[in-house]
């Protein structure tokens, strides 16, 4: 029976019921449901009307408890949000989401449930298979990024302009086998919050990385009365068999770029101070703007 939206939501993730009780339920609907029992691997039999589902439920209920929930769908299975009770149960007593909020609203819980990062996870062999190669590294890091499935409406907004090619966008992970929405959705919307992407993954063979990119906008003050300046922000983690824990920060403003390291080993820290030299003249060379190149004290 349908009862009053109530606040604070938590996912229990998918259910599953016998063919043809789907057309029963409304999207978006909310629905009182008892317990019936529990079996061995801890799977709950909640009945909701006439029907029987089973599901994972957090483990403060018992059998006899009668739960709300509310219906977000029936693809692939039909799928559930338990609703808790709480203080402010009337607030939301005239909201209604929209079918796309509702179905936000599932993508982002069902990642919530499969413990999904806001990264993007390398699912392919090592990226770089020849990382002495800077040209190539650059453009295969590049191709992580662009190809992740974050952008892939733009891409298509820009294939039906004729500015993306076909290839390309069929090799995102939307057109691959057992694509998860959920996961690309939930990293699109946190990118979108935070303006930052997360990238792990094997980066060479043996060797994993923690990439993030994002931005950092400084609004224009009395003494800088221009416009608002952007700072691209490239920052990488790794763990390396001898040197240990290193961290490198690139900040690339005006085309002006800023570099830090920093380094748990203090004799990986010393072996960075000496090659500082050699980075800024080989940044130079290349035309690059330097602002500094810095190598920060551990600890």
């Amino acid at each position: 029976m349908p009862i009053n939206p109530i606040n604070n939501l938590s996912s229990i993730g998918s259910t599953q019921a016998p063919t043809g009780t789907q057309s029963i339920l409304t999207v978006g609907a909310e629905y009182a449901g008892r317990i019936l029992s529990f079996d061995t691997h801890g799977v709950a039999e909640v009945q909701i009307g006439d029907q029987v589902f089973g599901m994972k439920l957090p483990s403060n209920h018992a059998v006899g408890d009668v739960l709300h929930f509310r219906f977000l769908g029936s693809q692939p299975n039909p799928t559930f949000l338990l609703l808790n009770e709480g203080s402010l149960q009337g607030l939301y007593n005239n909201v209604v989401l929209s079918g796309a909020g509702m179905l936000i609203a599932k993508y982002l819980d069902e990642a919530k449930m499969q413990d999904g990062l806001s990264q993007i996870e390398s699912l392919t062999p090592p990226l770089l298979q020849s990382p002495q190669n800077p040209s190539l590294t650059a453009a295969q890091l590049q191709n992580a990024i662009v190809m992740s499935g974050l952008f892939y409406e733009s891409h298509l907004a820009n294939f039906t302009k004729g500015k993306w090619p076909l290839s390309s966008l069929m090799r995102e992970p939307q057109n691959r086998p057992n694509f998860n929405a959920s996961q690309v959705v939930n990293k699109q919307l946190d990118a979108l919050e935070n303006q930052a992407v997360r990238w792990a993954g094997t980066i060479w063979p043996g060797q994993e990385m923690v990439w993030q990119l994002g931005y950092d906008t400084e609004e224009p003050t009395k003494e800088n009365t221009g416009e608002a300046i952007n700072t691209i922000i490239s920052e990488i983690q790794l763990d390396l068999l001898r040197l240990g824990k290193v961290r490198i920060s690139l900040r690339l403003t005006n085309h002006v770029l800023g570099v830090s390291m920093k380094a748990e080993k203090p004799q990986t820290e010393d072996l960075l101070k000496e090659r500082v030299p050699a980075l800024k003249s080989t940044f130079i060379d290349r035309g690059q703007e330097l602002d500094a190149i810095e190598v920060v004290p551990h600890g």
